[in-house]
């Protein structure tokens, strides 16, 4: 790279666990950082420069994407909650909106970013179960339900601002482990209080990714600029929920032991915690034939390796 001029790197929503870890990959390797997000006591703590933003309407910010090389969206209300009316348009909003409105100023750039790379979800496609084989970027993203929904909304929104010269990349992430955020801090909580058994039927298929080829993949895509449409952001080997749950017991639990949660239980529990049961009885089983087939060396294969105690 050359050094004497920084590449700069917009990442819109790069507050968050997902951002603040492609950020201070990227500072390390002396990119300038802008993050998009909202102004708050933790803006000095932050990795990149944060500059603020709405999500919905243009304004200052926009001078950001000129002469900016790349462009990554991680914007959206999270999913960890009920879906109730209010968070359910909390939810398609937040994603649409930051979509639209980027995509409007990329329009206004003279010089727009070369690259813009969204976030999207593995959960658009169907569940998957038993010995089915997995889904992958060739597989149809039609499956029934809200967040499938909100997944295929989210990605036509991005597509309509194709223009010249622009590479757009869906990323359809899946669950990302790591200890600074997301679910795993969650499931080794659960774990160490005894409660690390299998889930619901346990035979549901989870696809996992760890945060270092989270890293890995995303500055990956920004260097290898054949790639364009959806890519799946998922390890090479799903691992059902029972089998999970049995190697974070290994790790976690007291005495390997865990009680199991039938899945009238994680309805009751996903109620009390204010969480959707979605997010862990549907079946996700997901690989990437993209990444493999265009060079991508995984980090983590396995489910074992990828869970080390702290």
């Amino acid at each position: 790279m050359n050094k004497e001029k920084k590449q700069k790197v917009v990442i819109a929503g790069g507050s968050g666990f997902l951002g603040q870890a492609l950020a201070h990959s990227l500072l390390a390797d002396e990119y300038e950082v802008v993050l998009l997000g909202r102004e708050g006591n933790q803006a000095s703590r932050l990795s990149g420069r944060l500059v603020e933003w709405d999500g919905k309407n243009l304004a200052q910010w926009t001078d950001e994407l000129e002469g900016a090389d790349t462009l990554f969206n991680l914007t959206g209300r999270s999913v960890d909650c009920r879906y109730t009316q209010e968070n359910r348009e909390l939810i398609l909003n937040s994603r649409i909106d930051s979509t639209r409105v980027l995509g409007e100023g990329i329009a206004q750039c003279k010089n727009p970013p070369k690259a813009w790379f969204n976030a999207s979800t593995a959960t658009i496609y169907s569940d998957q179960r038993g010995d089915l084989p997995p889904h992958d970027e060739s597989s149809k993203g039609n499956a029934e339900g809200f967040s499938e929904e909100v997944g295929r909304a989210w990605e036509k929104e991005f597509f309509s601002h194709s223009r010249s010269g622009l590479r757009q990349v869906a990323m359809r992430i899946s669950i990302v482990l790591g200890k600074g955020g997301g679910a795993f801090p969650v499931m080794k909580r659960f774990a160490k209080l005894g409660l690390g058994g299998a889930q619901g039927p346990g035979s549901q298929w989870m696809s996992w990714l760890h945060i270092d080829d989270w890293v890995g993949i995303a500055r990956f895509l920004m260097e290898t600029k054949s790639i364009v449409g959806p890519v799946n952001l998922t390890a090479p080997n799903p691992i059902t929920n029972s089998d999970f749950m049995s190697v974070m017991r290994e790790h976690y639990a007291p005495f390997g032991l865990g009680l199991p949660a039938p899945s009238f239980a994680v309805h009751l529990g996903a109620f009390f915690l204010g969480t959707s049961a979605e997010l862990v009885l549907k079946s996700r089983k997901v690989i990437s034939q993209v990444l493999p087939e265009n060079g991508y060396q995984f980090q983590y294969l396995k489910i074992q390796t990828a869970i080390n105690p702290d």
